[in-house]
């Protein structure tokens, strides 16, 4: 006698079941991956911005600790003050620019600017100290989205009084030689960025030999 074998398929109901829980699986798989791709893209974003601050930190720290009391001449021919300082703007002379085994004839001595500008903060440079109208300067883009940039100048005047200054040399001091003219003791530094975090640096100044 033939022994007759029945051969069993899936019903409609367990294919429903099936593809409903690998539907399941996708989706949540799919979730997980785009979280996971969000918050990398966050993290690399939030990386970025405090590699920027940090950079700006460290070229703010290196120009101001190492302001001298060498004033220059515009392309003008005019003297200009070792510090200008207005609003979203100071510009001054430092020491230490790196020039390895004298390779470059220029002076260790550069006339950099920082300003605000369309919501970016820029570091400006010159090649030479005492620029002409053909001087080319150079920059970098610090840091962007910021909302607020501002210097103030801490003053000692002549007659024992301390006071913070906005704009930098005052009126009563633009009257003097530029060469004769007295450092701020200090620089007060404070940049706000949109996303509401604040850089805020003191930073003290040389004595003007000159003076």
């Amino acid at each position: 006698m033939m022994n007759l074998r029945r051969s069993y398929g899936f019903t409609l109901l367990e294919m429903v079941v099936t593809i409903a829980i690998f539907a399941f699986i996708y989706v949540w798989a799919a979730s997980f991956l785009s979280s996971a791709l969000s918050g990398r893209e966050q993290l690399t974003q939030s990386a970025d911005k405090m590699e920027r601050s940090q950079r700006a930190i460290t070229f703010l720290t290196l120009d101001f600790e190492q302001l001298v009391s060498r004033p220059v001449r515009d392309p003008y021919g005019d003297p200009q003050p070792a510090i200008v300082g207005r609003d979203n703007y100071v510009e001054f002379t430092r020491l230490g620019w790196s020039n390895p085994f004298g390779l470059r004839k220029r002076s260790e001595m550069q006339r950099v600017i920082y300003t605000l500008e369309d919501g970016d903060l820029y570091r400006r440079y010159w090649p030479v100290l005492d620029t002409t109208v053909a001087t080319q300067y150079q920059q970098d883009v610090l840091l962007k989205d910021v909302a607020r940039f501002t210097v103030r100048y801490l003053d000692l005047t002549p007659e024992g009084d301390w006071q913070w200054l906005e704009l930098w040399p005052d009126a009563a001091l633009a009257a003097q030689p530029v060469w004769s003219q007295r450092l701020p003791k200090s620089i007060e530094i404070e940049i706000e960025l949109e996303n509401g975090d604040v850089i805020h640096r003191f930073y003290r100044t040389v004595v003007n030999p000159w003076a």
